[in-house]
């Protein structure tokens, strides 16, 4: 597959999502103005990779792009959500995000925490209404009832909660690797595995590996957000470079070092592309946007 239909696919699914974002986020003179804040991290320097991989995962099993706006935005959301809350002085102490300000530093903590609290809810309010005859009722409960799972305390919050815990550089890998199965791989998984639940005749060894891809897939993301920590600057990353050295807290490149991280996320990527010829999708924009999120530098 040449670059320039990556390319093509890229922009087309990022302004879809983008416009998705617009729609139900619409302000005007009579809105709330809670509606402010929750714009202005929602729309503000976002690359869409999560709603990207939703939509990659559809290409890859034939589906219509219609279906998969649903589930593309309210993943959108819960990031969003959980960068707003992440950033904040009692959580990672961030004032950049996405290149600009902070949620709690353009506005105010409880500004911060309340449009996060939002945003969360919109998610699940866009992915439970009833909009196309063809996705199953069923389908929708498992819609919600895996997100719900994804960013609880089987998932994103646990994640959070250990990352807090720890503030050394002693942390054994495979105990690193769990908190990113859980901060990082639940959301990244969730990309994966709702779009293949419109796959009604998706067999269980196929699923599963859907799901593992997403956790492989989730661990390497936050092994090159360690590894940009180190590499790239501030103004680039769009965030605080070195934050985790700041606040010392363990991660792979501090307690591996770069070469060893690089080596690690390379079994990874080769672990990931083995499932996709398992699956018969190499040759799909799922190959293509995961060796994207490998080879990204910001």
């Amino acid at each position: 597959m040449e670059f320039k239909e990556f390319k093509e696919f890229k922009k087309k699914f990022t302004l879809r999502i983008h416009n998705e974002l617009e729609k139900i986020l619409v302000m005007d003179k009579s809105s709330n103005k809670i509606l402010e804040p929750m714009r202005y991290s929602s729309l503000n320097g976002s690359k869409y990779i999560r709603s990207l991989l939703v939509y990659a995962t559809g290409s890859a099993l034939n589906l219509e792009e219609k279906f998969l706006d649903q589930p593309a935005t309210a993943i959108e959301l819960i990031h969003t959500y959980s960068l707003i809350h992440d950033d904040l002085p009692c959580m990672d102490d961030d004032d950049i995000r996405r290149g600009v300000a902070s949620c709690h530093v353009k506005f105010n903590e409880s500004s911060a925490v309340l449009a996060g609290d939002a945003l969360q809810s919109l998610a699940f309010e866009v992915l439970s209404k009833k909009k196309f005859t063809e996705v199953d009722d069923k389908t929708q409960l498992n819609w919600v009832n895996y997100l719900s799972k994804s960013i609880g305390y089987e998932g994103i919050a646990e994640g959070q909660f250990l990352d807090l815990s720890i503030n050394n550089k002693n942390a054994e890998i495979d105990f690193l690797n769990y908190i990113y199965s859980l901060k990082t791989s639940s959301l990244i998984k969730a990309c994966i595995v709702m779009p293949a639940m419109l796959k009604v005749d998706l067999s269980n060894s196929i699923h599963n590996k859907f799901e593992e891809f997403g956790r492989i897939l989730g661990i390497s993301f936050q092994i090159k957000d360690d590894l940009l920590g180190y590499t790239i600057s501030t103004e680039i990353l769009g965030k605080t470079k070195n934050k985790d050295e700041i606040r010392n807290q363990p991660n792979y490149v501090n307690i591996l070092g770069v070469d060893n991280a690089k080596k690690k996320l390379e079994d990874y990527k080769n672990h990931i592309n083995e499932l996709l010829i398992d699956m018969k999708i190499e040759k799909t924009m799922l190959f293509e946007i995961s060796n994207y999120i490998f080879k990204r530098h910001f």
